[in-house]
């Protein structure tokens, strides 16, 4: 991670390997205003217990379908959810991308459309994921 920790702008959405040290980044995001949004997927194995995570830990709508379009969908409105910006932290995914392999894709680019979604609303919303060597560094 670069000396940039602090910058949550819309520009930088995206999906970012995490830091090892989260807490800067959780701490630059509550002094942004921006909604921190825990996602912990040691439990996870596949899409119906990832999407479940989601629904609890992003407190989808009611109306959510539990499939990848209506996550799509979700993750471009946060009606429910209304803020200056998201901040997803995906920890423990590693049994989730071995039991799961496409399903653990899929979801990352899905949150990778949803990065770009909001990031042409001018909308902060960055996720950063554990363990993900084969993404950016913040």
């Amino acid at each position: 991670m670069n000396g940039n920790t602090a910058n949550l702008a819309a520009s930088r959405c995206g999906l970012y390997r995490a830091p090892a040290r989260m807490d800067s980044v959780r701490n630059a995001a509550a002094a942004a205003g921006l909604t921190w949004l825990d996602m912990p997927l040691a439990a996870v194995t596949d899409k119906a217990q990832f999407l479940t995570l989601c629904k609890t830990q992003m407190k989808l709508p009611a109306y959510f379908g539990e499939n990848w379009d209506a996550l799509a969908d979700c993750l471009r409105d946060f009606e429910w959810l209304k803020s200056k910006g998201y901040v997803l932290h995906l920890s423990g995914g590693e049994k989730f991308a071995r039991a799961a392999a496409d399903d653990y894709h899929t979801a990352l680019a899905v949150l990778g459309e949803a990065a770009d979604f909001w990031k042409r609303k001018g909308t902060p919303f960055l996720v950063f994921v554990e363990g993900a060597a084969e993404l950016p560094a913040f």
